[in-house]
């Protein structure tokens, strides 16, 4: 039997995985990924996450994270990493105010508010940032859950 050229669930083509040992590690076929490195390289399904021997056995379904997955994973990595952002942006204006108040200098009342408000005005992208992430991760969740059930799932349109 030869290599196969589609995924015997979708029907999709296969792709030979790269670095098997890093896309499998914290899942149960990590160690499947470290005997690839001497006995021949494994195949995956972007489609539905199904991975396949050299020789073309289904070794298990949903195993592997799906191209929509990856997709939305980094996404959602994104927009945490700009709430966080807007966030220290947020504490950092509280800091300029609390010195600015308590500060040995007299108080410059138009100082104090233009820090207030910057530190005010990046509130609604923390949050809108923050709102993102939280969409994300659940659709991340269903995806991930879907794949290893067997089902399969189209990526939600943001």
């Amino acid at each position: 039997m030869g290599t196969p050229e589609r995924c015997e669930r979708c029907g999709h083509a296969l792709r030979v995985l790269r670095k098997p040992v890093r896309r499998l590690r914290w899942t149960r076929y990590w160690w499947r990924g470290v005997t690839s490195l001497f006995t021949g390289q494994l195949r995956i399904c972007p489609q539905c996450g199904a991975m396949y021997s050299g020789e073309g056995e289904l070794l298990a379904a949903g195993a592997i994270e799906t191209d929509a997955e990856r997709r939305l994973s980094v996404y959602r990595k994104d927009m945490a990493y700009l709430r966080d952002a807007f966030g220290a942006v947020f504490i950092a204006a509280e800091f300029v105010v609390i010195w600015l108040i308590a500060g040995t200098e007299s108080m410059e009342l138009a100082k104090v508010v233009a820090a207030a408000s910057v530190g005010a005005g990046s509130l609604v992208p923390f949050f809108y940032f923050g709102r993102k992430a939280r969409l994300a991760k659940r659709d991340l969740k269903q995806l991930r859950g879907a794949r290893q059930r067997g089902q399969i799932l189209q990526p939600p349109q943001n």
